[in-house]
């Protein structure tokens, strides 16, 4: 069973720009008393991407929800979970690599709309939710 959410980057950004259907899933997990965690990956992206007055937001998301560090488990799970994508011919980007291993060893659904990300669910027995742009 899930111990919350770890929302991915796409899902942090559909927060910022006030996406409705995001916002209701939050809502709900709220409701649900599931907590909702960001892997401090998904900090560096977001905020590598920000604009001057979008700081602000983005400073009051990530200090309202749960921050995971990339521990040295996560960052040997990560690399190995890219070796093994890529002898399989599949590429598997670092960033998405090191947020699917926190979800694994943190025991989270990912929350994602990353195409990148729908094989993780069948093939790593990682627990994901997709939700789609409004």
């Amino acid at each position: 069973m899930s111990r919350g959410y770890l929302l991915d980057t796409n899902i942090a950004i559909a927060i910022l720009t006030n996406e409705s259907n995001v916002i209701d899933f939050i809502q709900q997990a709220s409701r649900d008393k599931m907590p909702i965690y960001f892997s401090a990956i998904t900090v560096s992206e977001v905020f590598a991407g920000l604009k001057h007055e979008e700081q602000l937001l983005a400073e009051k998301l990530f200090t309202s929800k749960r921050c995971i560090d990339v521990t040295s488990e996560i960052a040997k799970l990560a690399g190995t979970l890219r070796r093994n994508f890529k002898r399989k011919g599949r590429k598997l980007k670092t960033p998405d690599a090191l947020i699917i291993e926190t979800a694994s060893v943190h025991e989270l659904t990912l929350v994602s709309r990353d195409s990148d990300m729908k094989s993780v669910e069948q093939e790593l027995d990682i627990p994901r939710l997709n939700i789609d742009a409004n």
